[in-house]
């Protein structure tokens, strides 16, 4: 109860454009899951694509945005975030549009690549719009928390409806889709404002553009040589592996169990409604007692360490996988909103989407290498994953959030601003 009395109070002190800014989570990942969970079996069953024709529209909605994630950032930073995030709304709305409609694979590849493209343009740029609207490293904490409460109802809401309408007509779940992102842009249009004032001199300009004299290949250039960034990218980035495997090994895993019909669905059922339940508990958590370098080390290590309830209760599957998925979800939610809220005190002002965008591409990077690697390792379909690769998650897992834990805890104190060190 306190903690939702002290996430209220946090929900009126923000502006009326973060407000905005932290339910377009909710709004956005209703949209996506809505259509997501049920591309494959669309392009594979419905249009009777073959299997790497999916898969190559599938890699191009993953390529096109986490590729992309760097470019995106810095088109905000140049042009401004409200106009990046009016755009990344709108582009968004046509692409799922066409891929609901869309029959022939030139047209579902422009669709994917639409997709992936507006992502790039609108995440990096709405992450970086919110944290210039907070006043302080608390306020970010709290806004970026609430997001991911916002994000994760959506992850949970999105493909139930995404169910019910794919059922009529995945065409209609795209037309709805698109819809939703159609609702974003108009909001978004009407009340974003083209440019915040200053409130105090912790805050800096959203819509600020980054100095034209820069030219973009300078501005990354002193992203790459900004040493403790890259060391805080590199080490944050083990989360987008560890997660991402609930699509890879993970249901691996399930597949190769008798009896497990349906767990795969409870595995995400679970890590929704933790993160729906527990998100603003563990904000305060953090907030109270832990600190930002414990709560991001704890959450890594606690997400990789999840991966041991595979080999260590091997006996008992269902329990095991259940057990790695809520440990692996508490993690998450300690850490997740913790990496976007401390980014700002790695960027240079006017810069601040860039680095947004280079933190993202770095953690789609990392994860496509990963799971590269833990796939050439799981074998034929309906083996059980190698031991191998439980312990190595576990031990990734473990290593960067013990190297994270220890930058944040040696960084020399300094006040909390939209800048550099």
């Amino acid at each position: 109860m306190a903690a939702l009395k002290a996430s209220l109070h946090g929900w009126r002190e923000l502006s009326p454009a973060a407000r905005l800014l932290v339910a377009n989570g909710l709004a956005f990942n209703l949209g996506f899951y809505m259509m997501m969970p049920y591309l494959a079996q669309h392009l594979g069953g419905t249009l009777g694509l073959a299997g790497w024709a999916a898969g190559l529209v599938m890699g191009m909605r993953v390529f096109s945005q986490q590729g992309l994630f760097l470019l995106g950032g810095t088109l905000g930073d140049r042009i401004g975030y409200r106009p990046a995030i009016v755009w990344g709304c709108l582009i968004r709305s046509l692409g799922f549009a066409l891929l609901g409609w869309a029959e022939h694979l030139p047209l579902l590849l422009l669709a994917a690549f639409l997709t992936g493209f507006a992502g790039a343009l609108f995440t990096p740029c709405a992450q970086a719009y919110l944290a210039a609207e907070c006043r302080s490293a608390g306020q970010r904490q709290q806004a970026f928390a609430l997001h991911n409460l916002a994000s994760e109802a959506g992850m949970l809401l999105g493909p139930l409806l995404g169910m019910l309408l794919t059922r009529l007509d995945y065409a209609v779940t795209g037309v709805v889709s698109g819809g939703v992102f159609l609702l974003l842009t108009w909001l978004q249009w009407r009340m974003l404002p083209p440019q915040q004032a200053r409130h105090g001199q912790e805050r800096q300009e959203p819509a600020r553009p980054a100095p034209a004299s820069a030219s973009v290949t300078a501005q990354w250039r002193t992203i790459v040589h900004n040493r403790p960034f890259l060391r805080f990218s590199l080490c944050a980035s083990a989360y987008s592996l560890l997660f991402h495997q609930l699509y890879l090994a993970v249901p691996a895993f399930i597949h190769s169990q008798q009896h497990a019909t349906g767990l795969l669905g409870s595995v995400f059922t679970v890590t929704a409604l933790i993160g729906v339940t527990l998100q603003l508990p563990a904000t305060q958590l953090v907030q109270r007692r832990l600190g930002v370098a414990r709560a991001m080390g704890l959450g890594l290590g606690l997400m990789g360490c999840s991966y041991l309830a595979i080999p260590w209760l091997a006996a008992w599957p269902v329990p095991a996988t259940l057990l790695l998925a809520g440990c692996l979800s508490l993690g998450s939610i300690l850490c997740y909103p913790l990496f976007s809220a401390h980014l700002p005190h790695y960027a240079t002002p006017g810069r601040l989407g860039s680095y947004y965008g280079f933190y993202a591409s770095l953690g789609g990077v990392v994860a496509l290498l990963g799971n590269v690697l833990i796939g050439s390792l799981l074998g034929a379909a309906g083996s059980t994953p190698p031991v191998v690769i439980w312990y190595a998650l576990a031990a990734c897992g473990a290593v960067a959030g013990w190297q994270l834990y220890r930058q944040l805890a040696r960084a020399p104190a300094h006040p909390d601003r939209e800048g550099g060190r």
